[in-house]
């Protein structure tokens, strides 16, 4: 019995090991900013950061997982599209998106599999963007009036909403595969559509 008790322990002890091959994913991961001018058709020039944050507790093969974006742009505005405003002008704003899922490794059984699949329910999408965050190069109220000026900002907010929203749509389902996932320190590499992407650790559960 004390044979089988010290051939169990030393089973475990290569199985923990083994384990120890998967990277770390847990916590939350921020990529560098990444041009989406091309989605966003309101807009001269947006970027966006996202954030995935697996829970993913030593030794698990799967588990919840949320991504969410920042998304910055600038709207360029002709002289005249404001009544009483007669010089042209840009509309800045920032915007704010979230979605939940689930996440697994695409081979659970396999512990040197580096591949994760990630599930996300379109349910949970969030777009927000607050008002009081869109600003414009120019003072509109030395040649407006703040009902004109709160009129443009609320058509402004709608239009953004929607294309933000689509734009996000389309980052966030990307990140349904994340091949030859590595981690080296703080940063995390993958392939995702075929692209190389990199992500600096910003927290741990």
């Amino acid at each position: 019995m004390k044979f089988l008790h010290i051939v169990s322990a030393a089973a475990f002890a290569v199985l923990a090991a083994a384990c120890d091959n998967r990277p770390d994913i847990n916590g939350a991961w921020t990529s560098t900013p990444t041009g989406i001018s091309q989605e966003i058709a309101v807009a001269d020039q947006a970027t966006c950061v996202l954030t995935i944050d697996f829970d993913a507790p030593k030794g698990a093969t799967g588990g919840s997982v949320m991504l969410s974006a920042v998304v910055d742009g600038t709207q360029p505005m002709p002289a005249g599209s404001l009544n009483g405003f007669d010089a042209p002008y840009e509309i800045s704003v920032a915007a704010t998106a979230s979605i939940s899922g689930k996440w697994s490794y695409e081979k659970p059984d396999d512990r040197d599999d580096d591949d994760i699949v990630i599930f996300l329910d379109n349910n949970t999408l969030q777009v927000n963007i607050d008002p009081n965050g869109v600003t414009y190069s120019q003072n509109l109220l030395t040649g407006a009036q703040q009902p004109a000026v709160d009129s443009l900002t609320t058509a402004t907010v709608d239009r953004w909403r929607s294309d933000v929203r689509r734009a996000v749509t389309t980052q966030f389902f990307r990140y349904a595969k994340m091949d030859d996932i590595k981690i080296a320190g703080d940063i995390l590499s993958a392939e995702v559509a075929d692209r190389d992407i990199t992500f600096h650790r910003t927290s741990a559960q």
